[in-house]
């Protein structure tokens, strides 16, 4: 079933550009049902759920469809920087290397409580415990 899937959308891609731009798209959702990499970070969101001690069955859906949107529109914006780029499989050459290694580092940094970052700014609301 799932070869089927792939082989269907890898021949649309081939095919005329208004088939092709919806078997981007295909490929697009499949790609993100598929990823492992942002299925790590549901455990966060129910940690976050479930710190909050009682809350209505509307909030919990809040939070989760914020938590949602907030993937779809990430993994977008970086589809988005990497088709400007005109760079294919994540390569943005050794400036984007850099730039990255230094996010990177710096998040590190902070999360082995060696910098404070100024997080008031974005005026999150502490859990409950």
């Amino acid at each position: 079933m799932i070869d089927y899937i792939f082989d269907f959308l890898s021949t649309a891609i081939s095919g005329s550009s208004f088939t092709a731009v919806f078997a981007s798209f295909g490929w697009g959702i499949v790609s993100v049902l598929l990823s492992p990499c942002h299925l790590s970070s549901i455990p966060l969101v129910v940690g976050f759920i479930n710190s909050q001690g009682e809350i209505t069955i509307k909030r919990t859906f809040t939070i989760s469809l914020v938590f949602g949107v907030g993937i779809l529109i990430t993994i977008a914006l970086i589809g988005i920087i990497t088709a400007v780029a005109g760079r294919l499989m994540g390569d943005v050459g050794a400036v984007g290397n850099y730039i990255v290694a230094i996010v990177f580092f710096v998040i590190g940094l902070y999360l082995m409580d060696i910098i404070k970052l100024p997080w008031e700014a974005a005026s999150i609301k502490p859990t409950k415990h």
